[in-house]
């Protein structure tokens, strides 16, 4: 026992989901104009959209924070365990299709990892801005930008796909035959 407090999540509401709609659209946005600014002649949009990306990461914070526990708005918490059993669930054959049907315990390793590279990224930035011979820090983590988001982006897409494919192998599945029912002729 760990003596951590196992919390289980809840579907977003509304203004959670909004919120979280709005912070990944901020993030990604800037993050993106960020990155194909980041040459000499765009230097001020460059600063701007790193601040953005600052900024949204701030809020998450600070919303994270102010969440109530079992809130989707609480800071991912991965746990080594339950990602490593999840795993093999999902090498076993007979376990397979819960597995795919259930919430990856990936999530949060993902959301962890994205937020940490953006934080060292534009974090970075905000200290080269200041301290010019930290610069290449900031260059080099942002040229590993596209890597981490084409991995980002597989790793969502491939856990959607899991899902889905169990699910259209469920309704694929036949239905227990109802046996015939005896006529008293």
């Amino acid at each position: 026992m760990t003596g951590r407090t196992v919390v289980t999540a809840r579907k977003p509401t509304r203004v959670e989901m909004g919120f979280l709609l709005l912070f990944h659209a901020t993030l990604s946005g800037a993050f993106l104009v960020a990155w194909l600014t980041g040459d000499e002649d765009t230097y001020g949009m460059h600063l701007f959209a790193g601040y953005a990306v600052l900024v949204a990461l701030g809020a998450r914070l600070a919303a994270a924070l102010a969440a109530p526990a079992g809130s989707p708005l609480a800071l991912p918490r991965p746990a080594t365990s339950p990602t490593l059993a999840w795993l093999r669930h999902l090498a076993a054959a007979g376990e397979r299709r819960a597995a795919m049907r259930a919430r990856s315990p990936l999530y949060p390793w993902m959301a962890v990892a994205m937020l940490a590279f953006a934080a060292l990224v534009a974090g970075s930035g905000w200290i080269a801005d200041r301290l010019p011979s930290t610069e290449e820090l900031h260059e080099a983590a942002a040229e590993l930008t596209p890597a981490v988001i084409v991995v980002h982006v597989a790793t969502a897409a491939a856990l959607q796909w899991l899902r889905r494919l169990a699910a259209a192998r469920e309704a694929a599945a036949p239905v227990a035959a109802k046996p015939a029912a005896v006529s008293a002729r």
